[in-house]
């Protein structure tokens, strides 16, 4: 996987703006993002899935901390409740999310800067 396909795809993903789409349901976003995602993974996965692995953890799970910051008030000011919440919905529902299925789960500690 080149790095400009990496950049191409973060270029997508930030384009979603995830953190906004608090009128939206968590499976809704699921089901929105999750057919790119898994086309993505189809495709690049077979070269280095890995690194491609790593990589979709890194820019989805952040902006679906992000998300739920900003829907639900009592995690505004609580990042770390936020992403321990994040990653009990990813335990009970791993295969909610197509890069979940493949072992892109949130673990609760930092997952960058939310």
């Amino acid at each position: 996987m080149s790095n400009q396909a990496m950049k191409s795809m973060a270029k997508v993903i930030r384009g979603w703006q995830l953190g906004r789409w608090t009128a939206l349901s968590f499976k809704e976003i699921a089901t929105m993002i999750n057919p790119v995602v898994a086309g993505w993974i189809n495709y690049y996965g077979r070269f280095y899935k890995s690194r491609l692995i790593r990589f979709l953890e890194q820019q989805i799970n952040p902006f679906l901390a992000k998300w739920a910051r900003r829907k639900f008030k009592r995690y505004r000011r609580a990042p770390r409740k936020v992403r321990q919440k994040l990653a009990e919905i990813a335990s009970v529902h791993p295969g909610m999310f197509a890069h979940w299925r493949h072992g892109a789960l949130p673990t609760g500690s930092t997952m960058g800067a939310v």
